[in-house]
């Protein structure tokens, strides 16, 4: 009896967590590794917050780790981009594992459609597009891609106060969804998310698809999509710094238990419960990026 619990796929998350931790130990031995959080205390509360809105909504951890870090803790976006890529490799695999261990439900056909096409999209940006971008125009970009999700939880929570019903199932149109997803990928390159959010606004704006669904769908692209866009940034482009190791280590511990868990609240919480927040966290970020803007808008004019 007690065999056939722990071999239930409901515990494989758990197993993740566990072979996690106890190779951190194995590594690092117990009392340093618990030393790197603690030294490392303002990454791990950052990715507290950050994996738990990424493993229960379509905004990677990223979606906090990257302003967090670059607008409070005055890091450079290329290191926060790294770092963001990395760190959802784990927490957002953990949330992945989760989302197919409970049978969290997705739309399969969409995943199939976006991975290949995000995979490209993050590939080409990073060996590319991200060499010469300029620092403000990949915090804007990261905050145009936030308004626009903002601009997309609005319009669903419209529908649903006029009684419109969300599809559970759909119709996608291969190039369509093929598009979105390159571009995701490309901008995933740039501020280390973006997949999710593409592919999370064009499920709810085009074809009026279940949130919680398309949240479950955007998170395992986005995960496939930091997996690869970590392997470059490790084995190719060498840009896993000691700096960004040390953050890793710290925040490692942290979200893969916070993924999880916010996979499986977000999905038993009411929907506008969930909007609300994540409009707070958007209107925060969003008003920091046009406070350092001014000031180059107010030169250009």
């Amino acid at each position: 009896m007690m065999l056939q619990r722990i071999t239930k796929p409901t515990m494989w998350p758990l197993f993740f967590t566990l072979g996690v931790y106890a190779t951190l130990i194995w590594v690092q031995g117990f009392y340093q590794a618990l030393g790197q959080i603690i030294s490392e205390s303002h990454i791990a509360l950052t990715m507290a917050l950050g994996s738990f809105v990424a493993g229960g909504t379509a905004l990677g951890g990223g979606a906090v780790a990257f302003p967090v870090m670059t607008k409070l803790l005055d890091i450079d976006p290329a290191t926060a981009k790294v770092f963001s890529l990395a760190i959802q490799s784990f927490g957002m695999t953990a949330a992945t594992i989760t989302i197919f261990c409970r049978r969290i439900p997705v739309y399969k056909n969409v995943i199939l459609m976006a991975l290949p096409m995000a995979a490209l999209g993050v590939t080409l940006s990073l060996l590319y597009i991200a060499p010469l971008t300029p620092r403000l125009l990949v915090k804007s970009i990261f905050s145009f891609l936030l308004l626009c999700f903002a601009l997309t939880l609005i319009l669903r929570w419209w529908r649903k106060a006029h009684h419109q019903p969300s599809s559970e199932f759909i119709q996608p149109k291969m190039l369509r969804f093929m598009a979105v997803a390159l571009i995701g990928g490309i901008a995933s390159g740039l501020v280390g998310s973006g997949a999710d959010i593409a592919l999370f606004a064009l499920l709810v704006i085009a074809y009026n698809a279940d949130v919680k669904k398309a949240t479950a769908t955007s998170v395992v692209v986005m995960t496939f999509t930091s997996l690869i866009g970590s392997s470059i940034n490790a084995w190719y482009l060498d840009t896993i710094t000691s700096e960004i190791n040390g953050y890793l280590l710290a925040a490692i511990p942290i979200v893969v238990v916070g993924a999880p868990l916010g996979a499986y609240v977000c999905s038993k919480v009411k929907v506008g419960h969930l909007v609300s927040f994540l409009l707070v966290l958007i209107g925060l970020e969003v008003s920091f990026t046009c406070y350092e803007l001014y000031p180059t808008l107010l030169g250009l004019f």
